[in-house]
């Protein structure tokens, strides 16, 4: 053998040594607190819309918000509206302030989320809704232009 050889299998040997230390003694990823809440008895639906009028049944057991997505496949993607605060109870014809128009033919997501307490709607602090094991949603195809409010 050479000298070299030698020398080369040492260095690899430290190497994957130090790479087996760091990962024996890093911290564990912190557990995400961001996940849906399970509040049994909650639920949304969406009449058939059409271009002026779209009413959307809310009945929730705590206090909470709708928030309205653009749909990426199944999947509800970016947030582009939300409601006020909604009492316990049904609540019928919700409105929600939008930040971007809806456009006729594309698909859409409403997705129930429980308050913190503060009756402030925050993304990272109102939790999403399941109940019975499954995500509170309603999903819908606009029939038309909404404005942005």
């Amino acid at each position: 053998m050479k000298k070299d050889d030698i020398f080369g299998g040492i260095i690899l040997i430290i190497v994957i040594a130090a790479i087996g230390v760091f990962l024996y003694f890093a911290k564990s990823a912190p557990e995400l607190s961001y996940g849906p809440v399970e509040v049994v008895g909650s639920a949304i639906s969406v009449t058939t819309p059409t271009k002026y009028e779209t009413k959307i049944l809310v009945t929730i057991v705590k206090p909470g918000f709708v928030t309205l997505h653009r749909s990426v496949g199944s999947a509800p993607g970016p947030m582009i509206g939300v409601s006020d605060l909604l009492n316990i109870g049904e609540n019928v014809e919700v409105d929600i302030k939008l930040s971007d128009e809806m456009t006729e033919g594309e698909p859409f997501v409403l997705l129930l989320h429980v308050d913190d307490g503060d009756g402030m709607f925050v993304v990272t602090d109102d939790m999403p809704v399941k109940s019975n094991g499954d995500i509170v949603r309603a999903d819908f195809i606009s029939p038309g232009v909404r404005q942005v409010m």
